[in-house]
């Protein structure tokens, strides 16, 4: 199922240097099985009716989804790694079919969402995005337990629930409030899924009395911030000639009477923020005193999960973002 992951080296498609490259305390990675999972990853959209054009082809080989795959789950080879490059392909098929077809309604975003959150329990809609859905949720699920299959299925459901909101601001033509955006956008980033899949794909799945832990939900919570923070300052060019409104540095620009300096200085210093929180509360979660009420087994399975899971979302988030031609180029 998994196998050691490699650190990433100059001619595995390195992620463009970034001013800060070395603020994240975690060490890049990658799957040793990333090109092989490039070469055939765009067989499982086509297999849905996906990317039946040169110029669709083109656009989503632009994602570069088997990078960020492989950077989030580096534990992972063969058919494990191409359910996790799957469900980055699904995402942003999802993420354009808003774009271009469905999020101008929330009456449209809503059947949308009606139709894929089917897939959640294992139906399976004809709709293309909700079929391929289907799949990747029923591959993801098996051999699972039960506590995870009930965690990541309100994950996929919030994650999905929420699109309708954003939906809502985009028709109106009133920017969400910094609050309301940051709450929707905890769920619409979907870090959720993402973290879930990494239990999966690196063998460190939680039981509920482990998942529950305080000092770990502020690492998730942590995440997702980070991830937010990190992708409205790279999108933020793209989102401006598009005229979304909703991004965290723009947000903070109109609340706060901020210059666009300003806000990213800002956007920048959250970001900051939580990488803090994130090791504060990891440092916490291991010291010796709450470890000591854990037996062995337990202790290890944590040190993997955050390492594995949470820190690997962390650095492969950022990674992408810094690299792919979906923001540059």
């Amino acid at each position: 199922m998994t196998s050691t992951a490699e650190p990433l080296s100059p001619d595995q498609e390195a992620p463009a240097q970034a001013a800060d490259l070395d603020f994240l305390p975690f060490p890049r990675r990658i799957s040793p099985d990333f090109r092989a999972a490039h070469d055939r990853h765009l067989a499982w959209p086509e297999s849905f009716g996906f990317l039946s054009t040169e110029a669709e082809r083109a656009h989503h080989l632009k994602g570069q989804f088997p990078l960020i795959a492989a950077m989030f789950y580096p534990n992972a080879t063969g058919s494990e790694l191409d359910l996790g490059v799957d469900q980055q392909s699904w995402y942003f098929l999802f993420d354009d079919a808003l774009d271009e077809q469905w999020g101008a309604s929330p009456e449209r975003v809503r059947h949308l969402v009606g139709l894929v959150r089917e897939g959640v329990t294992g139906e399976a809609s004809p709709l293309p995005l909700a079929a391929a859905f289907a799949d990747m949720r029923r591959r993801s699920c098996q051999s699972m337990p039960e506590d995870w299959i009930r965690r990541s299925a309100a994950h996929w459901s919030s994650y999905l629930e929420h699109h309708v909101h954003e939906a809502r601001s985009r028709q109106s033509g009133a920017p969400l409030p910094l609050s309301t955006y940051l709450r929707v956008r905890r769920h619409t980033i979907g870090v959720a899924p993402v973290i879930d899949l990494a239990e999966r794909l690196s063998s460190c799945v939680l039981p509920d009395h482990l998942y529950a832990l305080p000092h770990l939900s502020v690492m998730r919570e942590m995440t997702k911030t980070f991830i937010i923070c990190d992708n409205d300052i790279v999108s933020l060019e793209k989102d401006a000639a598009q005229g979304e409104q909703n991004n965290l540095v723009l947000c903070l620009e109109r609340e706060h009477g901020l210059t666009r300096q300003e806000a990213v200085d800002r956007a920048l210093h959250r970001r900051s923020e939580a990488l803090e929180l994130f090791t504060g509360a990891h440092r916490v979660l291991l010291d010796a005193p709450a470890a000591g009420r854990l037996d062995p087994a337990e202790r290890d399975l944590l040190r993997r999960y955050c390492t594995e899971a949470l820190q690997t979302t962390i650095r492969g988030a950022y990674d992408w973002h810094h690299a792919s031609t979906r923001y540059h180029g």
